[in-house]
């Protein structure tokens, strides 16, 4: 593989995953803060699904001699959408939360000596 086809496939995936992504982020509604948690789950599974589809779309396209790996067309795909990053971010957070407070209440108390 040379060097000079590694690079057209980096940008060429790159400049695909920047289109595809965009193109998922501005069907959906803009990320709210204060959204409710259903709302902010489901925002987030259907983009989670439109990129999915959007994968399969172009796998074959991706996957025909590519010596990157589909790297560049992944963080390109996710980076410019930067709001599913935000949604991801804040159910993680909600999540993490939900754990430590289980755990809180799971974990028996400690006598003071």
């Amino acid at each position: 593989m040379s060097t000079g086809r590694s690079i057209q496939v980096s940008v060429t995936h790159t400049v695909l995953g920047i289109a595809i992504g965009a193109a998922i982020e501005a069907m959906l509604p803009k990320f709210t803060q204060g959204a409710s948690l259903t709302s902010l789950a489901f925002e987030t599974t259907v983009q989670a699904g439109l990129n999915g589809a959007a994968l399969v779309a172009v796998a074959g396209f991706l996957s025909s001699d590519d010596p990157t790996n589909g790297l560049p067309f992944s963080m390109a795909l996710f980076q410019a959408q930067p709001e599913f990053g935000q949604r991801i971010e804040q159910i993680s957070a909600v999540v993490k939360e939900q754990v430590s407070q289980a755990a809180r209440r799971t974990v028996p108390l400690v006598p003071a000596v």
